[in-house]
């Protein structure tokens, strides 16, 4: 993988700790032992994103590992529903991407959308920004984890975050492309217009 995406290294050290914040009753996104248990169908590569034991809530309140999405092209960011600026651009690029696809290419490819105000945007604040921004697909998922799989998470994307004391989000913009083994094939921070070197390479990922 391209040096430029995580570190590895660090990431790797901070997996155990996430784990450990996953057992704790503490923590209100936290879920009992047995929701960690996946069914692997092949060795995951060392790099791979759904190495990451990330356990995600979606709209609907249902819950789901991050490795639930293993298996086809992914597009993935980081946002949250009360943002007035970024946010709604990303949404914007992600739909552009999507549109730009044939129908048969569409229909292989997720989009995943995880919050970075875990405790403020709930499964009924993510469901009315689905729908505000007409992202109702089923192969749309729009998510948010807990507080320590939320720093996990942006760390391996390069997403840099930091909330302000109006508890809005000064944070990266960035919307990273995933193989079907969670690797991460490229990136675009380019939100005024198509990102044609990364539309090929979404494009390449889906086939004819």
């Amino acid at each position: 993988m391209n040096a430029r995406f995580a570190n590895w290294a660090h990431v790797a050290s901070l997996i155990g700790l996430t784990v450990a914040a996953h057992a704790s009753c503490a923590d209100p996104l936290a879920l009992p032992a047995h929701h960690h248990e996946t069914v692997v169908a092949a060795p995951m590569p060392g790099e791979s994103l759904y190495q990451l034991r990330i356990i995600l809530e979606t709209a609907t309140g249902t819950t789901v590992p991050l490795e639930y999405f293993r298996g086809g092209p992914l597009l993935i960011t980081m946002f949250y529903t009360h943002c007035t600026s970024v946010c709604p651009m990303l949404t914007a690029d992600l739909k552009r991407l999507d549109a730009a696809l044939s129908p048969h290419q569409r229909s292989k490819l997720r989009v995943l959308m995880v919050s970075l105000d875990g405790p403020r945007d709930t499964p009924a604040e993510l469901t009315h920004f689905v729908n505000e921004h007409g992202i109702a697909d089923p192969r749309w998922i729009v998510a948010r984890a807990s507080a320590d799989d939320v720093r996990l998470l942006a760390a391996t994307l390069g997403i840099r975050y930091r909330e302000l004391p109006d508890h809005s989000f000064n944070h990266s913009a960035i919307i990273t492309l995933v193989d079907k083994d969670g690797l991460l094939r490229a990136r675009t921070t380019d939100l005024l217009r198509m990102d044609e070197d990364f539309a090929r390479a979404l494009t390449a990922s889906l086939g004819p």
